[in-house]
């Protein structure tokens, strides 16, 4: 059996100023991919590749690329990923199936849905027999091109994400079985007229963890083969945002696919009124008094209108600006992305006073301003092999990095000889906590705060999704059966 495999993974917010060049992404071409580089690591294209050489697939390995959310991606960055994909598939000999790693939420300058750009193009060059099947993101939005142009979808299960192999081990082995059993496979969706943040869908908690575990992939008995639930992207503007079900069944049985995704699909709408914060939430005024007059440290919250790893510039300086207004002790902020002010840090060097233009201190505004501020710089390293400075400005310690970067994983503190025990209060800039930070506090709290990844999605100003929709209209009347 032979396979082609590949993939380009991305989450495009396109309420933020960034774009997205070909120089963010980690890629990972031919056979280079086979030995799990960096951009392979703990992806679904890991599991995908596991399982081929566990069963002694011959494989095609063709592209895979991945990025940190951000905004737009530039054309030029997707013709050069997408074309690594298909050169390689039109020089290939013939193979039995396509496995792709993909996200479900790229959008592309000048196409907007990358992921069904990338699947019509695929197919046109791969026989309708040949299976193409996908892993996805639980955050993927589904649109008709996507699921016209491939014929099986499975997507995590966990927010956070903690089973990205899993779910490309899962897409792998169903594609081999079909290859195997002669099933052609087909997949029928229900589009849903509502947005829905991660921190609104936490799969630790009712109603998604209960909605999750009626999901089934490959059970020994039923017509489904395997069923999944994607809760989109509210910060993607565009026609097609949706919370979408599926299911996965021989074409034959394509009918009884259809009734369980609709199935599926009024459980989420019957239930839309249950989906709220599932992390104690506050304005970020109320979350540092709490923090301020708790006994235990540290007490962590999450900026959640400056997140990263859903897109966000990562470079806002209003809570900084909150925490040096009210003196506040014993903080720590992760990150700022500012390449200029690391610059100014790594010249004066550690043990220098710096005087810094920080970041962005006014998100609801236009005009961009920068937080002033004289900084005493700690130390120089790396976080996770990005390049980093510890400034200390009164008691408040401050990462500023030299570009955008995740900080999900405390490591990042660690690696900057940074102990976050030490600390009363961290403040990350983040959406949902990571497992890792819930386990270092007894009072994980989101902070309701402005930025490309404002939580509150009736503020955003949405022009292109369609209306109506929930939460920003709630007097409509939806069913799946229509």
């Amino acid at each position: 059996m032979r396979i082609a495999i590949g993939g380009i993974q991305h989450e495009t917010n396109t309420f933020t100023r960034l774009t997205t060049p070909l120089s963010d992404f980690l890629m990972a071409e031919g056979e280079a991919m086979l030995d799990i580089p960096p951009a392979v690591q703990d992806t679904s294209m890991q599991g995908i590749i596991e399982v081929c050489k566990e069963q002694g697939i011959e494989v095609v390995p063709t592209l895979f690329a991945q990025a940190l959310p951000s905004g737009i991606i530039e054309r030029e960055a997707y013709d050069v990923m997408k074309q690594g994909i298909l050169q390689r598939l039109a020089s290939g000999d013939g193979f039995d199936a396509v496995v792709l790693a993909l996200h479900g939420s790229m959008y592309v300058d000048g196409i907007g849905d990358a992921e069904g750009d990338l699947l019509a193009s695929i197919r046109r060059l791969v026989p309708q027999e040949t299976p193409i099947v996908c892993a996805l993101d639980l955050h993927a939005t589904m649109t008709e091109q996507m699921v016209n142009n491939a014929n099986a979808f499975v997507g995590y299960r966990t927010a956070p994400h903690v089973d990205k192999v899993e779910t490309g081990r899962r897409a792998c082995q169903l594609a081999v079985w079909a290859v195997r059993e002669g099933v052609q496979l087909k997949t029928e969706w229900v589009s849903i007229p509502m947005l829905i943040s991660g921190e609104q869908s936490e799969t630790r908690v009712p109603p998604a963890s209960e909605l999750i575990s009626q999901l089934v992939h490959m059970p020994g008995s039923g017509k489904v083969i395997s069923s999944s639930i994607f809760f989109g992207f509210p910060w993607a503007d565009v026609p097609y945002s949706c919370v979408s079900t599926l299911a996965v069944t021989a074409k034959a049985d394509a009918a009884f696919g259809l009734e369980e995704a609709r199935r599926l699909a009024q459980q989420i709408w019957d239930r839309r009124y249950e989906f709220v914060f599932t992390t104690e939430t506050h304005d970020l005024g109320k979350c540092l008094d709490i923090a301020e007059a708790e006994d235990s440290k540290p007490i962590i919250i999450a900026d959640s209108g400056d997140n990263p790893t859903a897109g966000a510039s990562e470079d806002l300086t209003n809570v900084l600006a909150e925490l040096l207004k009210r003196s506040t002790k014993n903080v720590l902020v992760a990150v700022i992305a500012d390449k200029d002010s690391y610059a100014r840090c790594l010249e004066a060097g550690r043990g220098s006073y710096v005087d810094l233009e920080l970041g962005r201190v006014n998100p609801t505004e236009e005009k961009p301003e920068s937080l002033s501020v004289c900084a005493y710089v700690e130390r120089i390293g790396l976080g996770k092999g990005i390049p980093a400075a510890v400034l200390k400005i009164d008691d408040i310690r401050v990462i500023v990095t030299a570009e955008r970067t995740d900080v999900y994983d405390p490591k990042f503190l660690a690696d900057l000889e940074l102990n976050p025990l030490d600390f009363k209060v961290i403040i990350v800039k983040s959406g949902y906590l990571s497992p890792e930070y819930q386990a270092l506090t007894r009072r994980p709290m989101l902070a309701l705060t402005p930025g490309d990844t404002n939580l509150l999605l009736e503020e955003l100003p949405y022009r292109q999704v369609r209306r109506p929709i929930f939460p920003l209209d709630k007097d409509f009347i939806w069913s799946a059966e229509l």
